[in-house]
């Protein structure tokens, strides 16, 4: 074999090695992006935002979708998700709304799953009319709200001023979920001004 081809030989594997190298780590680079933009409301974000510190619980029983008991610094509290609102499990009637039983089993498998989950408050009162602690709710540093209205399982809803800190981030990812036609959303009118109308799915 001649020096001339040797050298052809070790230029193009150069040059080969190179192309898959830059490939490799230009994917890798897109699917960081990817994953760092796939939720719009950080850990970060929100404390910032609030200017309160993240609160370590651990996760006890639910009730439905947007409410649920967490131990904190050893005692046992009601939770009660700001800003949402997931369709009502009628307990007492034994008739869930659409979508309550699924909203329901969401949030279950994301709290029983969870390697930490960690709770937030906003600027205002920190309890409903019902002692339940409004918060924000992290799982694995991502907000289960955001979670909830991206699946189109929660509609944003309660807003109580100074509590909605967030309220624009909420709106836009609740736009998005409604675009899409998810869930709760497949059904034109099935969240109206003063709540779910079942009616509307079962007639």
């Amino acid at each position: 074999m001649k020096a001339s081809d040797i050298k052809t030989i070790i230029t193009s594997g150069t040059v080969i090695l190179a192309v898959v190298l830059y490939l490799l780590f230009n994917n890798s680079s897109k699917e960081s992006e990817q994953i760092s933009d796939e939720y719009k409301i950080t850990p970060e974000l929100a404390v910032e935002a609030t200017g309160n510190e993240l609160i370590e619980a651990q996760y006890i029983s639910i009730n439905d979708g947007d409410t649920f008991r967490v131990k904190v610094n050893g005692q046992e509290e009601r939770i009660r998700l700001l800003m949402i609102d997931t369709p009502e499990m009628n307990y007492d009637k034994k008739d869930p709304m659409p979508y309550a039983e699924e909203a329901k089993s969401y949030t279950l498998n994301l709290l029983e799953n969870a390697s930490k989950i960690e709770l937030l408050y906003d600027v205002g009162p920190e309890t409903d009319n019902y002692g339940r602690l409004l918060t924000y709710v992290f799982v694995d540093d991502v907000l289960l709200q955001e979670l909830l209205l991206k699946e189109g399982y929660a509609a944003v809803r309660y807003i109580n001023e100074p509590n909605n800190t967030l309220e624009k981030e909420f709106r836009e990812i609740e736009e998005n979920a409604k675009a899409n036609k998810l869930n709760i959303w497949e059904h034109e009118n099935y969240l109206q001004k003063d709540g779910f109308h079942p009616e509307v799915i079962q007639n």
